[in-house]
């Protein structure tokens, strides 16, 4: 297309060659606020996504090295919170935070849904997450995206590989590998790739449809209860075929255009092929945090899980290369062991710097006059509390950014036995989505009023 100087840019605009159309980053004079191309005129608030991210990290902290003795904006720097204190405007340390049903192993399930579907005979519910993607993930390619250090769902296991549940609680699949979610969000199908999925995708459809006709067959015989569980599962297939349909018309608009990024060798960044001596969780932790900030930066999804170390079994190998002996559940269980303090103190500082990494990542990205930050809200946090055990008070949790968003950062600020459930509730409340009812199964009672 032809530009002139007094021609406002559209956002569907796309550099053309032959045979090939790139989708254009957000730019300035794109946004209904300049006077021309180029004149930029800012974002809009209007135009700002609003994007939640959840991450949660297995078994707690070492709380005596990682909690501010004081309260407020000036609290007193701790070791674990070293990497972090140049970041202490864009953050919240949240202390006395608690979960009902948590505790032990096994807390990621409890985590984004707030019940203890562990329990013999207890129904599995939607994540808030997912509550949230259905809100405000409709806009883009992929409404979430669910994350772990493992991948898969877990299910079945002593522990789960996913935070993720659907409205009618099954988990989602997990993905762990940086390089294969590269991939999905940026890698460009060929024409015969494209072709192939419309045709399974319009069998799948076809075959939906069948079920669908016969299932409504049955139902008129059906007793009431029956009825129920039918029309429950009429809603998931049509559910499917809605995302079905979503994913079609998203299989023609051309994904965004990045630089590509050294992923090298396989064995060293997919924590299931490797092993302590070999995986590098430093290198492959910052691939997943450059990823995860292009998905953001690029409007790719809004709605991010994700479990970077899980109960139990750690998964991440806790920097055995860089000469850790422990392995993370170990080191938690120390039996006030010098050795083991020394070390789980010494490992959480390396997590929460590459956690400094990713923050000031997203910090750098610049959106308007602000901050891929600023228009983010992102927990660090865990469902295993206290110095000594994994117990479901004293959580350690974090919010950062979101400042655009109308976050007000306290510092340090003590919420005793108020449930983790209010935290989320208040992302709800910050990102102008509909509390759902039943929330977190009666888990959350409220926002936290000093941070909205």
């Amino acid at each position: 297309m032809t530009l002139t100087q007094n021609k406002i840019l559209s956002r569907r605009t796309f550099l053309r060659g032959t045979g090939v159309a790139i989708a254009l980053p957000w730019l300035e004079c794109m946004s209904p606020m300049s006077k021309s191309v180029a004149n930029a005129g800012g974002i809009s608030a209007t135009e700002r996504p609003k994007r939640a991210v959840f991450c949660m990290w297995g078994m707690g902290v070492n709380g005596r090295d990682y909690t501010p003795k004081t309260f407020g904006k000036d609290w007193e720097v701790t070791p674990i919170l070293k990497p972090l204190e140049h970041l202490r405007d864009e953050f919240t340390i949240i202390s006395g935070l608690r979960l009902t049903h948590s505790g032990g192993h096994g807390g990621d399930r409890t985590f984004l849904t707030g019940t203890n579907t562990r329990a013999g005979g207890a129904k599995l519910r939607v994540s808030c997450d997912q509550e949230l993607a259905e809100a405000i993930g409709k806009e883009t390619r992929f409404p979430s995206m669910v994350l772990g250090i493992q991948r898969g769902t877990g299910f079945g296991l002593t522990v789960d590989h996913t935070l993720s549940w659907t409205t009618f609680g099954t988990p989602l699949p997990a993905e762990n590998r940086p390089d294969v979610i590269f991939d999905r969000l940026f890698r460009a199908e060929t024409p015969e790739e494209l072709a192939a999925r419309k045709q399974a995708s319009s069998r799948r459809g076809s075959i939906l449809d069948m079920v669908d006709a016969s299932a409504k067959r049955l139902n008129a015989k059906l007793g009431k209860n029956d009825q129920q569980k039918l029309d429950e599962y009429f809603t998931s297939i049509r559910q499917v075929e809605q995302q079905m349909q979503t994913d079609l018309d998203w299989m023609t608009k051309p994904r965004p255009k990045v630089d590509p990024i050294n992923f090298g060798k396989t064995q060293a960044i997919d924590p299931n092929q490797g092993r302590g001596d070999t995986f590098d969780y430093r290198n492959y932790q910052r691939l997943m945090y450059d990823v995860i900030t292009l998905a953001l930066q690029t409007d790719s999804t809004r709605v991010i899980s994700y479990m970077p170390r899980m109960d139990l079994s750690d998964g991440t190998f806790t920097f055995n290369s860089l000469g850790c002996p422990y392995n993370y559940h170990e080191m938690t269980h120390h039996g006030e062991d010098s050795k083991l303090l020394e070390w789980l103190t010494k490992v959480d500082t390396w997590y929460s710097a590459e956690w400094a990494y990713f923050i000031d990542k997203l910090k750098s990205v610049k959106e308007g006059n602000e901050t891929l930050l600023d228009h983010t809200l992102l927990a660090w946090s865990s469902s295993g509390g206290t110095l000594n055990a994994h117990n479901n008070t004293e959580l350690p949790a974090m919010l950062f950014g979101g400042k655009a968003l109308g976050i007000k950062h306290q510092g340090h600020l003590s919420q005793k036995d108020t449930r983790l459930g209010n935290l989320w509730q208040s992302y709800f409340q910050v990102l102008g989505v509909k509390v759902p009812d039943s929330f977190q199964g009666g888990e959350a009672d409220g926002i936290i009023k000093e941070l909205v």
